[in-house]
């Protein structure tokens, strides 16, 4: 295999960042093109060939493989080491879009600020921090660049669910610091069977498999068939190598998630790589008996929309800082009169600020009560349903101020180099998400403010 067939050094022998034919420079090393063949060529053989993650990349586009990852000790040190890779983020902003991928050096440098332990247990070097931490980092890098706040909080938040699964799994999935996990939430094509010592998968295939191209382990939800023809859900784990990636991610927004669809020809899941649904939603996951933090007893499933919401919440405050950027010069230059006749402007601004601040707040407060929560499996049916409620209606709040604010843009809003028609279209793209239902959400909570039956979408593992 060769850098330059592949895109990974120019004609001068700099590395750039790679997504399929075109490249981004947000990494440069001046070293000579055989120097990087070689590291890249030994990289590969001990990897195992092609299949290779974004961070197994980075590793060979340094020539050598950086295991380190900084633990983090606290909310407030993992706010200031975010903060410090957003200019980074920012830069990158474009070309994500363009390219259709987050490049390998931002997820290696999220990577080895351990960010993406935030919700990882102690007891494998994670930082069992919670969902309010991973909120407002999330939050941070969405303002910077969507797509990378998306892939970033699907990929951080997938630790937690990781925690809930047997020993062995969590040992071979958090031994390496930098291995990632992505999930396909429904599986389909043929149903997963039980066999003996676990599960066979063959003919399957599944959608919206956000930070695919960086994970070396996927989640793959499915009713798996048992020996007596029952159909029970559950969680089964498998590595990267075991799918086919097809790349079908040609959308409006959100293009740089690459959430791709994969196949599954074949594939045997060892009974230690599953977990079921049903123990989650109880409170019996076997992964609990390891770990005493809270933040592990959440309500499953309402607690899941929760780690996506930072996503919508940051873009939101990207796309005001965007148009407040694009038209302070232009206020600056008016006069009182003109000024004063902005008045309807100015109100749009604030309006929109005010409903991105005040969807903030809201997450952020239920994210602390899942935190605090002594155990949360006790949740009562109102209050998931409120947590579902909250995170749909936050969501929709921050849809609404960013389509007002591109609706006062003016026509040079439209050009595929202004930030606020990329942030308009991620965040109407994100918020399609069934998670930020509010018609599902809203019937949830009414039916429990009024003691009516379940729906058959509240239903565990429909």
């Amino acid at each position: 295999m060769s850098f330059h067939r592949t895109g990974l050094l120019d004609k001068h022998g700099r590395v750039c960042c790679t997504s399929g034919s075109r490249t981004s420079a947000c990494i440069h090393a001046n070293v000579s093109a055989a120097l990087w063949e070689d590291a890249f060529l030994n990289f590969a053989r001990a990897a195992g060939g092609d299949q290779m993650t974004s961070i197994q990349q980075e590793a060979a586009l340094t020539g050598f493989e950086d295991r380190s990852c900084q633990p983090i000790a606290s909310h407030e040190q993992a706010l200031e080491r975010v903060r410090a890779l957003l200019p980074r983020i920012a830069a990158c902003a474009k070309a994500v879009d363009s390219e259709r991928r987050v490049p390998s050096d931002v997820i290696a440098a999220l990577s080895q600020a351990g960010l993406f332990r935030i919700m990882a247990p102690r007891r494998y070097g994670g930082a069992e921090l919670g969902f309010a931490t991973l909120t407002e980092v999330t939050a941070e890098i969405a303002s910077a660049c969507g797509s990378t706040g998306w892939i970033y909080t699907v990929l951080a938040g997938h630790s937690w669910l990781l925690a809930l699964f047997p020993q062995q799994a969590q040992e071979e999935a958090f031994t390496n610091p930098h291995d990632l996990t992505a999930t396909v939430v429904r599986l389909g094509g043929e149903r997963p069977k039980r066999v003996d010592g676990g599960y066979r998968i063959a003919n399957a295939s599944g959608r919206f498999c956000s930070g695919i191209d960086h994970a070396a382990w996927i989640i793959l939800g499915a009713g798996v068939e048992t020996a007596a023809g029952a159909i029970e859900p559950r969680y089964l784990m498998v590595p990267q190598s075991d799918v086919e990636v097809v790349d079908d991610w040609f959308t409006t927004g959100m293009r740089g998630t690459g959430s791709r669809s994969l196949r599954i020809a074949e594939a045997f899941v060892p009974e230690h790589r599953s977990v079921a649904i049903a123990d989650l939603a109880s409170g019996t996951a076997p992964g609990l008996k390891l770990h005493a933090a809270n933040i592990y007893r959440a309500p499953f499933p309402h607690v899941l929309p929760l780690s996506l919401a930072g996503a919508p919440l940051g873009m939101a405050r990207g796309a005001v800082n965007s148009f407040r950027e694009k038209f302070r010069n232009r206020i600056a230059n008016l006069g009182e009169t003109e000024i004063a006749e902005h008045s309807a402007f100015f109100v749009r601004l604030a309006d929109a600020a005010a409903a991105v601040d005040a969807a903030m707040a809201l997450i952020v407060s239920d994210s602390r009560q899942i935190d605090h929560a002594a155990n949360g499996t006790k949740t009562s049916r109102l209050d998931r349903a409120r947590l579902m409620r909250d995170v749909a209606n936050a969501a929709h709040m921050c849809r609404q101020a960013v389509n007002s604010l591109f609706e006062a843009g003016g026509g040079s809003g439209i050009y595929d180099g202004e930030d606020l028609q990329r942030i308009w279209r991620d965040i109407n793209a994100s918020t399609s998400h069934n998670t930020f239902s509010r018609e599902r959400a809203g019937g949830m909570y009414a039916r429990a403010l009024f003691d009516l039956p379940p729906g058959k979408t509240e239903r565990i593992g429909n």
